[in-house]
Protein backbone atom coordinates (compact mmCIF):
# COMPACT_ATOMS: atom_id res chain seq x y z
CA UNK A 1 0.00 0.00 0.00
CA UNK A 2 1.17 3.78 -0.28
CA UNK A 3 2.80 5.54 2.00
CA UNK A 4 0.81 8.65 3.33
CA UNK A 5 3.23 10.91 1.54
CA UNK A 6 2.62 9.51 -1.48
CA UNK A 7 -0.97 8.82 -1.55
CA UNK A 8 -1.21 12.47 -0.45
CA UNK A 9 1.07 13.55 -3.44
CA UNK A 10 -0.63 11.14 -5.86
CA UNK A 11 -4.78 12.73 -4.60
CA UNK A 12 -3.19 16.27 -5.52
CA UNK A 13 -1.99 15.43 -8.81
CA UNK A 14 -5.25 14.20 -9.88
CA UNK A 15 -7.10 16.63 -8.25
CA UNK A 16 -5.55 19.11 -9.70
CA UNK A 17 -4.75 17.30 -12.83
CA UNK A 18 -1.24 18.00 -13.21
CA UNK A 19 0.53 15.88 -15.97
CA UNK A 20 3.41 13.99 -14.87
CA UNK A 21 5.47 14.73 -18.07
CA UNK A 22 5.49 18.71 -16.86
CA UNK A 23 6.50 16.83 -13.27
CA UNK A 24 9.35 14.81 -15.23
CA UNK A 25 10.71 17.88 -16.83
CA UNK A 26 10.82 20.10 -14.46
CA UNK A 27 12.25 17.77 -11.78
CA UNK A 28 14.27 15.54 -13.59
CA UNK A 29 12.36 12.73 -12.56
CA UNK A 30 11.38 9.48 -15.16
CA UNK A 31 7.97 10.02 -15.89
CA UNK A 32 8.17 5.72 -15.76
CA UNK A 33 8.85 6.45 -11.52
CA UNK A 34 6.36 9.11 -11.41
CA UNK A 35 3.71 7.20 -12.90
CA UNK A 36 4.38 3.70 -10.86
CA UNK A 37 4.51 5.81 -7.87
CA UNK A 38 1.44 7.73 -8.26
CA UNK A 39 -1.13 6.36 -10.56
CA UNK A 40 -0.35 2.73 -10.99
CA UNK A 41 -2.58 0.67 -8.98
CA UNK A 42 -0.76 -2.52 -10.17
CA UNK A 43 2.70 -1.02 -8.54
CA UNK A 44 3.60 -0.63 -5.09
CA UNK A 45 6.14 2.24 -5.46
CA UNK A 46 6.35 4.95 -2.76
CA UNK A 47 8.13 8.06 -3.28
CA UNK A 48 11.75 8.02 -2.86
CA UNK A 49 12.52 11.48 0.02
CA UNK A 50 14.59 13.07 -2.49
CA UNK A 51 11.69 12.63 -4.92
CA UNK A 52 9.31 13.68 -2.78
CA UNK A 53 11.55 17.12 -1.76
CA UNK A 54 11.84 17.41 -5.65
CA UNK A 55 7.88 16.80 -6.36
CA UNK A 56 6.43 19.18 -3.64
CA UNK A 57 9.09 21.99 -4.35
CA UNK A 58 7.32 22.03 -7.96
CA UNK A 59 3.95 22.14 -6.56
CA UNK A 60 4.62 24.21 -3.85
CA UNK A 61 3.15 21.82 -1.69
CA UNK A 62 5.35 21.53 2.46
CA UNK A 63 6.69 18.47 2.56
CA UNK A 64 6.54 18.19 5.97
CA UNK A 65 2.95 18.58 5.91
CA UNK A 66 2.81 15.57 3.89
CA UNK A 67 4.84 13.91 6.37
CA UNK A 68 2.59 14.51 9.56
CA UNK A 69 1.40 11.63 10.70
CA UNK A 70 3.05 9.27 8.66
CA UNK A 71 3.62 5.44 9.24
Amino acid sequence: TMDKPTAMVSDYVKEKGINLTKISKETGIAYSTLYDSLLNKNRDRNLRGGELIAICSFLGLNPMELTKGAS
